[in-house]
């Protein structure tokens, strides 16, 4: 909970600046990417953890380690950072019992406080990393509430993937975040299977840091469980665990829901309805 917390001052302080001039400055530093990089690489050794509390324990250590890189960082790259945090800790605390208030509450904060930002610059041409962190925010805060909650913000966040895809044709967090929004999306309403698996493909060929493989091998393993490819769904799920050489509470977690006969794609599909 001390971890929670401190995410949510975080997110109070982008909040009370609001959409005031304080977030003037659109692209944000090499500084503050390379915090957001080695935030990102985070994302094997956390996996690597025993239990998901584990992993929640190192994301607080995580923090308190680079707090100081965190403070100086302007409020606009500390609103895109604390929106991958979110989602980081969105990824371990759905596995725990009784968490789904919680973490509706804090996505639901940090969603508002994303769409608040873009809202107010929407003339504006932002950073790619302000795009897919305020898609990736809101797509997991959309996962936890009914229906009409996918109909206010759905549309937008495929529109910032898109963006973010559109200021550079090689950003594969970019393509992976806009496959799985073209996958959940029922077809009626513009998703398409087909379209998501071309840009799951195209993220994973465009991977390059270890953890961009790392979880494009994971979703690609999924792809191949809903084509009921079970032999090379195994085969990815390996590959991804030879990341952390074994020990991994994540894919321990995946296998799991695949074993009840559904994709990760569809546990997180329907989490509103649990």
């Amino acid at each position: 909970m001390k971890m929670i917390k401190k995410i949510f001052l975080t997110a109070a302080l982008v909040l009370a600046a609001g959409v005031s001039n304080a977030f003037a400055d659109v692209k944000l530093s090499d500084k503050s990417i390379s915090v957001i990089e080695d935030f990102l690489e985070q994302k094997i050794p956390f996996s690597a953890s025993d239990t998901p509390q584990d992993a929640l324990d190192l994301l607080d250590k995580w923090i308190a380690d680079n707090q100081a890189d965190i403070d100086s960082l302007t409020e606009v790259e500390q609103m895109v950072l604390t929106n991958l945090i979110d989602c980081e800790i969105y990824t371990y605390r759905i596995q725990m019992p009784n968490t789904k208030k919680e973490l509706i509450k804090l996505l639901g904060a940090q969603t508002k406080v994303a769409a608040d930002y873009l809202e107010a610059h929407k003339e504006e041409s932002l950073d790619k990393w302000i795009y897919l962190s305020a898609g990736s925010v809101t797509s997991v805060y959309m996962a936890l509430e009914p229906l009409k909650t996918a109909f206010t913000y759905g549309y937008s966040v495929r529109d910032n993937f898109q963006k973010a895809v559109d200021l550079d044709p090689y950003f594969s967090y970019g393509w992976r975040n806009l496959a799985q929004w073209y996958f959940y999306c029922p077809g009626f309403l513009g998703g398409s299977k087909k379209i998501a698996k071309e840009y799951f493909q195209k993220s994973m060929a465009l991977a390059k840091k270890p953890s961009d493989v790392y979880e494009s091998t994971i979703l690609m393993s999924q792809v191949f469980y809903e084509d009921k490819k079970f032999e090379d769904c195994t085969a990815y799920l390996n590959l991804a665990e030879a990341f952390t050489q074994g020990n991994n509470c994540y894919i321990q977690f995946v296998r799991s829901v695949n074993a009840k006969g559904e994709s990760i794609f569809k546990f997180h599909g329907h989490k509103a309805d649990k």
